[in-house]
């Protein structure tokens, strides 16, 4: 009985198998059909239709069977690159993974940091040039985190670690005095960034990559219990916050609006945006000298 049912799962599995990953002409016979269909339906007019809900069914289907077909011919490329020793590395050591994902923040940091400056010498912007001068700023603690982090759990230097830790949230509170600075002068001269261009969605890009790597660093260093990781998670977060801050004052800028409601908006996430910065810096530092007592 036990053998019949178990023959009778895997003949099911195999049919949906077969409907799944069709063969390559199948597959390309789904996606032409679809593609026509949508544009049939779209370019007569005829989303409410019963043959629409045929056609996006008929659409999804291929999409599937387009994954599938991906997937089959990715997988011995996969396997290839798998073999490759760097590759294997970064898949079996997390610290190694950690170190490289460190240093590719840090050179995306360092081109929109290039890039703001840039725009400041060639548009002779005095706060891109201030703005870009912050992120070198974080850069360089960046910089500083990377060579203090351990390349293995056996190498890990807990005092090492925490005096990084600490050197990093005072250089955190000094760069923070800057960001103030810059801020206030936003705040009271009314002024903000001006992207020329289609320049603000470059901006937005990298403020959505920022916060993007601030949560996955968030979820990644937690089980490291590492200072240096904390330390730096902490600057990844900084670089959000204060792409959030740029991106804000460009978009009040460009696309307009009251001037009374700029300025309300401005001040209050300038004040959040420092207040934060200088709370996280504050809590690198307590936390590092506590720590460094006990040892």
């Amino acid at each position: 009985m036990c053998g019949g049912g178990g023959n009778g799962v895997e003949r099911v599995w195999k049919i949906i198998k077969r409907w799944l990953f069709p063969s390559w002409w199948a597959v390309l016979l789904l996606a032409v059909a679809g593609a026509a269909g949508l544009y049939l339906v779209f370019g007569r007019g005829m989303e409410g239709t019963p043959l629409a809900y045929a056609v996006y069914l008929l659409s999804f289907y291929a999409l599937v069977a387009v994954v599938g077909l991906a997937v089959r011919i990715c997988r011995p490329a996969w396997r290839r690159l798998c073999a490759v020793p760097l590759v294997a590395r970064w898949r079996e050591d997390s610290y190694f993974r950690v170190r490289l994902s460190l240093r590719l923040s840090f050179l995306v940091d360092l081109c929109y940091a290039g890039m703001r400056i840039g725009y400041a010498v060639f548009y002779a912007s005095v706060w891109d040039g201030a703005l870009g001068f912050y992120y070198i700023l974080l850069c360089v603690v960046r910089f500083y985190l990377i060579r203090r982090t351990p390349r293995d759990c056996g190498n890990t230097d807990r005092r090492r670690e925490l005096l990084a830790c600490r050197w990093a949230g005072w250089f955190l509170m000094g760069v923070n005095l800057a960001l103030l600075w810059i801020s206030l002068q936003i705040v009271r001269d009314g002024r903000g960034y001006d992207y020329p261009g289609t320049l603000i969605y470059a901006a937005a890009a990298y403020t959505f990559y920022s916060f993007t790597m601030a949560v996955i660093n968030a979820v990644k260093y937690r089980r490291f219990h590492s200072p240096v990781l904390s330390a730096a998670k902490a600057v990844t977060l900084t670089c959000a916050l204060v792409s959030v801050f740029s991106l804000e004052t460009a978009m009040l800028t460009q696309f307009g609006g009251e001037e009374q409601f700029q300025f309300l908006m401005t001040s209050a996430t300038a004040g959040a945006v420092c207040t934060l910065v200088m709370l996280i810096a504050l809590f690198l530092v307590v936390s590092a000298s506590r720590k460094l007592k006990r040892l």
